[in-house]
């Protein structure tokens, strides 16, 4: 388990490394659709994101609960959850998995949400992109690509 914690900070060090390139300026009137010219998350934002995925991989539940907006909802294909109800969903699911591992890419801004690709193990492996709409710099929303949890 040291060794996952050890990769997700590493992880995060470098995604946070990478954000920190110089401005990307457009001579006036252009503009780039190159995906490099992508803008790089708000570093207090991609620090959220990460510490949240960081205590999920250490089943850090209060962790991951500082991370949240206090009207945060989790938005599935069925009815979203409240916060109440995200934390005993992640309870029942350490109570369930005590060998969950979880490793998280490299976060991306698109249309104003922080995405990455988070690879959860259990009794088998999955992976989904994680799609996290922020405010004041707190997770206020997050959902998966599939729609399924």
């Amino acid at each position: 388990m040291k060794t996952a914690t050890r990769l997700l900070a590493l992880s995060a060090a470098l995604l946070l490394a990478s954000c920190h390139s110089g401005p990307v300026t457009q001579p006036s009137g252009q503009s780039s659709t190159r995906p490099s010219d992508l803008p790089a998350p708000n570093e207090a934002d991609a620090k959220t994101v990460l510490a949240f995925l960081s205590a999920y991989g250490r089943k850090d539940l209060d962790g991951m609960m500082r991370h949240l907006d206090e009207d945060a909802v989790f938005r599935s294909a069925g009815a979203p959850l409240t916060k109440a109800q995200i934390r005993d969903f992640f309870q029942a699911s350490f109570q369930k998995h005590p060998n969950l591992r979880v490793e998280a890419g490299p976060l991306k801004e698109v249309q104003g949400t922080l995405r990455t690709a988070v690879k959860v193990q259990t009794e088998s492996i999955w992976t989904d992109t994680w799609i996290f709409e922020m405010k004041n710099h707190k997770i206020h929303a997050y959902s998966l690509a599939s729609g399924k949890r």
